[in-house]
């Protein structure tokens, strides 16, 4: 088994650790020379505003739908990600950091209850960085990733997928078994 740990809008995220008021507004973090959005937050997503949207064609939306635009900071993400990283590591006994906010976790021969161990973890996260995250777990990492992705996709939109992962909350195991089940409600 396998765990994905994953930031939530990783770098709206570490900005608003530091600037709380940002919570709740929709902000994104703009490219070098602030040319295109690279990280939106769930509320500018709700905007529209695509993944790298050229800032030229939302600018407009700071004055008609209060957009909070930021250059971005990458040492301040590295930063936060390192103390991410550090303690998603104690979800298992190897780690791969895949990017800058999402690691892999080896759950093989790990005992306990995998799912509360999850938890335990991600409110860990997010009481001592102060970043949200999801944990996806699955028999491979390609599953793990999906059953992250579902997870927040149901968080987002209850009833979207199947009621024992609508209910998890950010967290989900899926089987090989409860794949399908995600295949069979989800729209292609």
């Amino acid at each position: 088994m396998y765990a994905l740990v994953d930031g939530n809008n990783f770098y709206v995220s570490c900005e608003r650790v530091f600037r709380p008021s940002l919570n709740g507004c929709p902000v994104v973090v703009l490219s070098n020379n602030d040319g295109c959005a690279i990280a939106r937050s769930n509320e500018a997503k709700a905007l529209g505003i695509a993944m790298g949207a050229p800032w030229f064609k939302i600018k407009h939306m700071a004055e008609s739908d209060g957009l909070v635009a930021l250059s971005a900071n990458f040492a301040l993400y590295g930063d936060l990600s390192d103390r991410m990283m550090s303690l998603a590591a104690g979800l298992g006994p190897h780690q791969e950091i895949y990017s800058i906010d999402e690691s892999f976790i080896d759950l093989n021969g790990v005992r306990g209850d995998l799912v509360e161990r999850s938890h335990k973890i991600r409110r860990r996260i997010l009481q001592w960085v102060g970043i949200p995250c999801g944990i996806g777990i699955g028999a491979t990492k390609t599953l793990a990733k999906l059953a992250n992705h579902v997870a927040k996709t149901a968080e987002r939109k209850p009833g979207s997928y199947p009621e024992q992962l609508a209910q998890v909350s950010n967290l989900a195991v899926l089987t090989p078994t409860e794949l399908e089940a995600v295949f069979a409600a989800t729209p292609v």
